[in-house]
Formats: C-alpha cells, structure tokens, sequence
C-alpha cells in the first residue's frame, strides 16, 4: 500500500491539475475559468520530498476521519511549496487568480464595518487571491518545525533542513535595504536582517514597505536550526563548516531576540505593533532551549542567554488579565495601523471603533498557537518551566472566548450546523478586518472593508484541534483537574464531537480520566471534519473558508477564499493530526480508542 501511495503522490506531483485552485468545494460551485488556468509555478523536485513522506512514515497520523492516502495528499500539496534551494513558500497565488468576477454594471452591496451599502460598478471588476509568492520567515519556519515533528527523518527531509540552514545563513548575511522600521514617526528607523519579515524565492530581502519589524521569525527558525544542531551532534559532525556556521546563525539570532525582548514588534498577522503572546512565548522557547544547548555544547558569547530566559517568561506571564479572564494577546499597543480591539463584542453585526467594548478583549487565536508552539522543546532540551502552556486553566479559559465570540458571528457555521456536521469553524480574532481578497482593478471599490470582513481560516480551526488534543493528552495522563477557569472549554470542547442539535443533551464532563480523554478526542476529530468538509475533493486547502452574512457578494458561505493552497493550512492539520497521535503516550488510552 505504501508503495502504491508513493507512484500515486509522484503522479500528484508531477500533474498541472494537482495546482488548481477549487474555490468552490464544498459546493462545487464553478470557479471562474480564467483562476483556474492561471496556475502558478510549482517547486521543482519536491515529488521526491512528497514520495518520501508518502512511504508509510506518516501512517501513524492517520485514523478513521483522515485516512493514510489523504494524509499523504496534504503532505504533497505542501511539499509543492517547498523548493530545494531551502525556500518555503508561504502560498504559490501571486494576486492574479480570479475567486469572483462582477461584470460592468453589476449592483452590488458592499460592506464597511457590517453596513451594506448600495453600489454599481462602472468596469469589470473582480476580487483576487492576494499575492503571497514569497516566503515569509514566521510562515517557513513554522512549516519546517511540522515536517520535523511529523515525519521523523529521512533522507530528503534532512536535505531540505540542510538546505534550509544554508539559505537564511545567506540570507542573515545580507545588508538590510530597508529603514521603515519603529518607531513609526520618527524618521527612518532602523532594521536588522533578521527581523525581516518576508524575502523573495531567490533568497533576496522584500525590499517594499511594509510592517516590520517581525521579531518571531529569528526565535522560530533557530528553534528549527537547533534541531539540525542536535542532528549533528549526534552523528559526531561538531566540526564541519554546516555545524559552525549554524552556531553562529542561532547565536546572532538570539541575541538578537534577546536585546529586543522588551520591544514591540508586528504580531503574526501583521496588523498590530505591539508586546504580543505569540512572539514572547516562542523567544521563551527558542531561547531557553539555546541556552541549554550553548552549555552543553559550550558556545561563546551566550553570557546572556540564561538572564534572557527569566525575562522573557516574565513578559509572557503578564499577558494573563485576572479582571477579564482570559490571556490578552497584545499587551501595549504603539501606532501602526487601525486594528480593532479583538473584544467580545467586536463581532457584533455593524461594529466599528465606536462600539462599546465588552471585554475580555485582545482575544486571537495567536495566542493559542504560540502556546501550542512553546510547549515542549524538541531534542534539544530546554527548560520545562512553561509561561501559560496549554494545559493551564487561564489558557482554557481564553480558548473558551476566542472559539465563542467568533463562532456564532459565521453564517457558515450556521449552515453546517444545520447540515449534522459536527465541530465548529474559527477565524483568527473577533472583528477581524481581512477577508483575504484584493480587488482588480485595485482601485475598485473594496466590497468589504473595515471589521468582521475576515473569514474562518483553515489554520485557526486545525490549531483549535490540535489544542483539544492536547488537552486530550492531559487528560489521558490523569493531569486535567477541571476547575471554575476550564470548565466552559472542556464542556464545549467535548460537545463539538457531537452535531449542535446533540449538544444540550451532554452537559456532564466525564469523570474518569480514561473516558475524559476520549471524549475530548472526538471533539477534536468533530472539529477536524468540519474543516475537512470545506477542502476540495483532493484535499486542498485555501487561507480562509468565507463566512457569508453577505459580505462578499456573489460567493456562497463555505467556500474556499483567499490564498490557495496555503502552506500554515497544511502544516497546521498536520500538526493536530500528530497531537492526536500524541494522546495516548505515556497513558492506556489509544487515540483509536475514540475512532467511529
């Protein structure tokens, strides 16, 4: 079977079909002619990185919603966006590829801040793919911290590591072109090359405005360089010039993330300059684990590595906010652009800034990714003293907000619910301003613009999966004490393996460790088909799943908008896949226990 999986990925990847873009599934609605012919390039070679993930090493993450030939199709869609030289694109649409068309003449409603407005359009105008041809550094690495985590060695997946630590040394060599860098308003300010957020596919610096710095992308990529740092220790290479040349990235890198520690910078969605969970959480991790490598390894110029670990818990730990409940994402807010304030009622139909805030508020699922991203460290130790890890009561609480004032605001969710479908569908933050489309021409009128134009994503719900299993874990171990703080999340978690109409018939949370694991295990799974319901029949995945409520005229709720074939998309359902594969170990409860 194994074999057979191999020939058909290798066909995938070499067939033109397999770069389509089907907006429409699940409705199979048709897309317009011209996206789908409008097919972008796609990185040579990677079916030897497809066949090697299709040999059967990926197996143990399937189970009976996600069978072992679709795990191996979304680990090709992927590997289609992985080049040999090292560069991971973060999506192959470049801003061309038509989801809609609105011939001349065409009325339409569009929509500021939830108010439909009334409005023709002089010329042919359609609504786009943005274009994300390049590879962003929080994107990359977070990408290549899965295909570590998932597919346990091989060959061409230590080439491509290899090729990975090769092309940012050359990258972090390079002389920043660029100065619109904080504090905004003050003149030209500085940047460093290594909080850069994006470079273009020949390894060259963005060299356009844009929102920077981006202070993850350094603490995330030597987590990653650390991992072929252990990988060579190991096989006794402490000697080569890859090995020293590496050492020297992850040092430089976390100096850098270390002198920068107490700055602001751009959170992960690249909305909002700030002090944000998300980055803080993940230099934690990076630079706890740096720490302990230098001292095993004996680095120089690390004297500050072990003053910086403290430092960076402590700024994580103060994003808890006791008066509102919840872990807020974005402490500190300086100017950058007009971002809502991600509060429960930002998704309130017609919320603008006037609206009244109703807290908790700085609620995004970014928190709930850093925490799943810092928790553990990889082979290379680190300490296990986490800031606010998954499994912490105030973590679940804020999952609770984040999954509830999104949820009910999507149309989509609405439709599905009504369908029998279990799980849910989630966003990135309430409010949320992107809808993942750029208009053609671009000075065509936006049909949505301001708050709650954005959409469920395919990785904000996998990551709500991935997160239930992890729980599921807990829970399997005897280690998840249900408390005033979590018991809204684990209720709810456990309720969305079951179809909305079901759901008031289980208020009880189950007692036993065994049975609470397995029924957070099908939440999980129940969130999981959800998602899997709005990919395309060969399992491709765009950015975002549109919500409907109307605003973007002319699409159907549950169709796939934004950029296709998103590489986080893939990563982050193979990350929950892997969590799930996680639940049973060092416990008797098997994850197939919880299969249908």
């Amino acid at each position: 079977m194994a074999q057979l999986r191999v020939m058909l990925a290798l066909l995938a990847a070499a067939s033109p079909c397999f770069a389509t873009y089907d907006a429409s599934s699940p409705q199979q609605e048709t897309a317009d002619l011209n996206s789908l012919l409008q097919l972008g390039p796609v990185a040579p070679d990677s079916s030897k990185l497809c066949a090697e993930l299709c040999d059967g090493r990926l197996d143990y993450l399937a189970y009976g919603g996600w069978s072992a030939d679709d795990i191996c199709k979304v680990a090709c869609h992927l590997t289609k966006n992985i080049f040999p030289n090292g560069t991971i694109l973060a999506a192959p649409s470049q801003g061309t590829e038509v989801i809609h068309e609105y011939p001349k003449g065409t009325s339409v409603n569009i929509v500021k801040d939830g108010v439909p407005t009334p409005h023709m359009y002089a010329t042919d105008v359609s609504i786009n793919q943005n274009d994300y041809y390049y590879m962003w550094q929080r994107d990359a690495g977070l990408t290549m911290r899965t295909l570590l985590r998932v597919a346990k060695g091989g060959p061409q997946m230590k080439k491509q590591l290899i090729s990975y630590a090769k092309l940012y040394h050359k990258i972090w060599k390079q002389t920043d072109p660029n100065t619109d860098c904080a504090p905004y308003g003050a003149g030209d300010g500085w940047c460093s090359i290594l909080g850069e957020p994006k470079f273009f596919v020949n390894g060259s610096v963005f060299d356009q405005s844009w929102g920077r710095a981006q202070n993850d992308g350094p603490a995330i990529n030597s987590w990653v360089f650390m991992e072929l740092l252990a990988y060579l220790e190991k096989e006794g290479d402490t000697a080569s010039e890859l090995f020293n040349n590496t050492v020297a990235d992850v040092i430089a890198a976390m100096n850098y993330v270390g002198g920068m520690g107490q700055d602001s910078t751009m959170d992960p969605w690249e909305m909002l300059y700030g002090q944000h969970y998300f980055d803080q959480a993940l230099q934690w991790q990076a630079m706890s684990a740096a720490t302990a490598m230098a001292d095993r390894q004996g680095w120089e110029g690390v004297s500050n590595f072990a003053l910086w670990v403290p430092m960076l818990r402590f700024l994580a730990d103060q994003h808890w906010d006791g008066a509102w409940g919840a872990v807020r994402e974005t402490n500190a807010r300086p100017w950058f652009t007009a971002v809502g304030p991600k509060c429960l009622s930002s998704t309130e139909r017609g919320a603008n800034v006037n609206t009244p805030r109703t807290g908790p508020c700085e609620l995004d699922i970014a928190t709930i990714i850093g925490s799943l991203s810092a928790h553990g460290n990889g082979a290379h130790g680190g300490d296990p003293d986490e800031p606010l890890p998954p499994y912490d009561s105030r973590m679940l609480a804020t999952a609770y907000h984040v999954v509830t004032t999104m949820a009910d605001a999507y149309e989509v969710n609405q439709i599905d619910d009504d369908n029998g479908l279990p799980g849910v569908l989630i966003g990135r933050y309430p409010g949320d301003e992107y809808s993942g489309v750029i208009m053609s021409p671009s000075e065509a009128e936006p049909v949505c613009q301001g708050w709650n134009c954005g959409n469920a994503w395919f990785l904000g719900t996998h990551t709500l999966a991935e997160f239930i299993y992890t729980i599921a874990g807990v829970a399997a171990r005897g280690d998840l004490k249900v408390d005033s703080l979590n018991h809204g999340f684990i209720l709810l978690a456990i309720q969305l393996g079951l179809p909305k109409k079901d759901r008031d018939h289980h208020k009880a949370i189950p007692k036993s460790a065994e049975e609470l694991a397995k029924a957070l295990v099908l939440g999980g799974d129940g969130v999981l088909q959800r998602a899997k319901h709005h990919a395309s029949e060969d399992l491709h995945m765009s950015e975002q799943i549109y919500r409907g409520n109307g605003y973007l005229p002319g699409l159907t709720p549950g169709m796939m908008v934004g950029s296709r074939d998103l590489s986080w998309s893939y990563a982050s359902l193979l990350d929950a896949l892997a969590a799930r594969s996680e639940v049973g170990s060092k416990s008797k409860v098997s994850p197939s226990d919880a299969d249908p």
